[in-house]
C-alpha cells in the first residue's frame, strides 16, 4: 500500500511537472510573437493561466472575437490577479477596436480596485495615454457612456489641457448636463477653474498609446500567375509588406497590421472586401483597389465609413470630385497638364504656347488644366486644337501648318509665332498622332519645343527628330530618392521576396511608406486624413507625392525623351528631375 501511494504521488508529480513544462514552453512561444503554435499548446491546457494567454495570443493575431471569448471566461476566476490581467487585456482589446468607453470604463474599474495586484500601474499608464490620445468627438461619447463620475472628471481635466477654450466649455457643460446632482456643479466649476482657461494657440497631434496596432486594409485583385497582370497586385503588395516591415522594426510600442482582401476586379466584391475591412477589421485606412471602375465603388464605401482610402494606381478625374476620404496618389491627366504648364513657363521660360488635343480623350483634361494654369502665370496661348482626329483620318495637316518658320507665310496669312505645342496625346492612336505631329513639323523644317502626355514615351521617332527636336513628357512615376536609397531598397527587396523590385513594387513601397509616416504624425487616425493633406513633399522609391491641402497628388515628374531636351534638362533645376 505505501509503495502505491508513493507511486500514485510520483504519477501526480510527473504529471503536474508536465503540466508547468508545456505551459512554459508555450510562453515562449507566445513571447518569440510564434502565437498560433503558442495556441496549440495553450489549448490542451485546462487552467486559467492558459486561457488567459489564449485570450492575449488571439488579441495579438488580431483574431478580437476569439480573444474576448476566451477573457470573459475568466470572469468567475477566484484569482485576483488572473482576473485583472483578463481585464487588463481586455482593456487593450476595446481600445483596439475602438470602443474608447468600454475600454477606459474597465481601466477606471481597475484602478479604483481594492485588489491591488500591480496591474494598476500599466492600468494607469494606458488610461491617461487613453485620454491624451482621444479626439472631441471621442471626449464627447466617452463622458456620455462613462459608468463613473471620476472618469467624466478625468476626460474635462486632459480637454484643459488640450483644447481650445470653446471646446473646453462644450466639454464642461456636457459634464455638467450628464450630472444629475446639481448640487455638485459648483464644485466641479470650482475644480476645472473655468475661468482660468489658456488660450492654446498650437494644435499638436496625440501620441499613440503604448502598443497600438493600425490596422491597414489593401484591396487588390488577384490574378492567376499566367496572367500578364500577375506580377502588378503582388509587387504592389511586396512593397507595403516592406514599408510595413521598417514601420514595425523601428517602432517598439506600435506596429501597422496588413489585412489583404481580394477586390477581383469586380465593384461587388470590392464593395464586400471595404465592408469587411471597416467593420470586422476595425481599419484604420485602406489602400487600393487598382482600377478606377473598382475604386468609384470603394471611395463611396470608405465615404460612408469614414476610412480614408488611399488609391495608389487609379488616376481619374472623377473619382475625387464628391469623396472627402479618398486620396488618390497617382495624379490626375488635369495634375498632368498643370504641371506641364508651369514647367513650360517657369522652368523653360516659355511665354507663346499652342495646345493640340483629341475630342472626348482623357488627354482633354490635361489640354484644358495646361491652358488654365499657362494663362494663369502670365503666358499666352496662341492656338487651342480640339477635334475628333480619327473622324478626319487623323490628318493633323490643317492645325500644323501655322507653325510654319516660313515669315513670309506668318506675315501674309496671320500666323502667330508659337514656342512650344503641349499635344497630351492618350488612347490606342496616341502613338500614332505623336507621329503624324512630328513628321509634320519635320516636313516644314518647324522646331517647336514639344510637350507631352506619358504616351510620348513609346513615340516612334526618328533618329532624326530624336537628334533636332526637344521634346518633353509628364510622367507619374520615377525615381526621387538618392541613389543610395535606390540601391539598399533593391537590396533588400530582392532578399526579402527572392524578385527583382520593379516600378509598381516601388509604388507600393511609397503609397504605404507615405501612409505609416502619416500615422506616426496623426497619433489618432482621425486626424489621418488632415496628415495626409497637409504634409511636406516626399520623395520616393517611384513617387513624388505631395497633397498641397488636397486629396489628390500634385506632382508629376517632367522628363526629357530627345538629347536636345536632356541638355536643357540638365541646366535647369536638378530637384526638378
Amino acid at each position: 500500500m505505501k509503495k502505491f501511494l508513493i507511486f500514485t504521488v510520483a504519477l501526480i508529480f510527473i504529471a503536474e511537472f508536465a503540466h508547468a513544462q508545456s505551459f512554459q514552453n508555450g510562453v515562449e512561444l507566445y513571447e518569440s510573437e510564434q502565437y498560433e503554435e503558442a495556441i496549440e499548446i495553450f489549448r490542451e491546457l485546462n487552467t486559467d493561466e492558459a486561457t488567459l494567454f489564449l485570450g492575449k495570443s488571439y488579441l495579438a493575431l488580431g483574431n478580437y472575437p476569439l480573444s474576448k471569448h476566451f477573457l470573459d471566461r475568466l470572469q468567475e476566476s477566484n484569482r485576483t490577479s488572473i482576473l485583472q490581467e483578463a481585464e487588463f487585456t481586455k482593456a487593450i482589446l476595446y481600445f483596439r477596436t475602438k470602443d474608447y468607453p468600454a475600454s477606459l470604463n474597465t481601466l477606471s474599474r481597475l484602478l479604483e480596485s481594492q485588489n491591488r495586484t500591480g496591474i494598476q500601474l500599466d492600468a494607469r499608464r494606458l488610461y491617461n495615454q487613453i485620454i491624451r490620445y482621444l479626439d472631441i468627438s471621442q471626449r464627447f461619447e466617452v463622458l456620455q457612456k462613462a459608468q463613473r463620475p471620476s472618469l467624466r472628471m478625468d476626460i474635462a481635466q486632459q480637454s484643459k489641457r488640450q483644447l481650445d477654450e470653446p471646446l473646453f466649455r462644450s466639454v464642461v457643460n456636457e459634464l455638467l448636463r450628464l450630472e444629475p446632482d446639481t448640487t455638485l456643479h459648483k464644485q466641479i466649476v470650482e475644480t476645472l477653474d473655468i475661468n482660468q482657461v489658456s488660450q492654446n494657440s498650437t494644435f499638436s497631434y496625440p501620441a499613440a498609446p503604448e502598443g497600438t496596432v493600425y490596422h491597414i486594409g489593401v484591396v487588390l485583385p488577384t490574378f492567376d500567375e499566367e496572367d500578364p497582370d500577375f506580377t502588378i497586385p503582388r509587387n504592389l503588395y511586396y512593397g507595403m509588406m516592406l514599408a510595413a516591415e521598417e514601420f514595425n522594426s523601428r517602432n517598439s510600442n506600435k506596429k501597422v497590421q496588413l489585412i489583404f482582401k481580394n477586390s477581383a476586379e469586380s465593384p461587388d466584391t470590392t464593395a464586400m472586401a471595404i465592408t469587411e475591412l471597416a467593420w470586422a477589421h476595425h481599419a484604420d485606412a485602406v489602400i487600393g483597389p487598382l482600377f478606377s471602375d473598382t475604386a468609384q465603388r470603394m471611395a463611396e464605401l470608405a465615404e460612408e465609413y469614414r476610412v480614408p482610402m488611399l488609391a495608389p494606381l487609379a488616376n481619374s478625374d472623377e473619382l475625387n470630385l464628391d469623396y472627402n476620404y479618398t486620396f488618390q496618389f497617382n495624379p490626375t491627366f488635369e495634375v498632368h497638364g498643370k504641371n506641364m504648364a508651369r514647367y513650360a513657363v517657369r522652368e523653360l521660360g516659355l511665354d507663346t504656347l499652342a495646345v493640340i488635343t483629341e475630342t472626348n480623350s482623357l488627354g482633354r483634361s490635361s489640354a484644358l488644366a495646361f491652358r488654365k494654369e499657362a494663362e494663369r502665370l502670365g503666358a499666352f496661348v496662341s492656338y487651342y486644337f480640339e477635334d475628333d482626329f480619327a473622324a478626319q483620318g487623323y490628318d493633323l495637316s490643317e492645325y500644323t501648318e501655322v507653325f510654319t518658320p516660313d515669315e513670309a507665310l506668318i506675315d501674309s496669312l496671320g500666323y502667330t509665332p508659337t514656342q512650344a505645342i503641349y499635344a497630351p496625346f492618350t488612347g490606342q492612336a496616341s502613338t500614332t498622332l505623336a507621329s503624324l505631329l512630328m513628321n509634320d513639323l519635320e516636313a516644314m523644317r518647324s522646331r517647336q519645343i514639344i510637350l507631352g502626355s506619358e504616351e510620348w514615351q513609346n513615340a516612334e521617332l526618328s533618329a532624326y527628330q530624336r537628334r533636332t527636336f526637344e521634346i518633353f513628357h509628364s510622367q507619374a512615376s520615377g525615381t526621387a530618392a538618392d541613389s543610395t536609397t535606390v540601391a539598399y531598397f533593391e537590396e533588400d527587396f530582392s532578399n526579402r521576396f527572392s524578385v527583382s523590385a520593379d516600378r509598381f513594387s516601388r509604388m507600393g513601397y511609397d503609397t504605404a511608406t507615405f501612409l505609416f509616416q502619416s500615422l506616426e504624425t496623426a497619433g489618432n487616425p482621425s486626424y489621418l486624413g488632415r496628415v495626409l493633406r497637409d504634409r511636406e513633399p516626399y520623395n520616393g522609391q517611384a513617387l513624388k507625392i505631395h497633397f498641397d491641402g488636397n486629396r489628390i497628388n500634385q506632382m508629376v515628374y517632367i522628363k526629357p525623351l530627345t538629347s536636345r531636351a536632356q541638355a536643357r534638362f540638365e541646366d535647369n533645376d536638378p530637384a526638378l528631375d
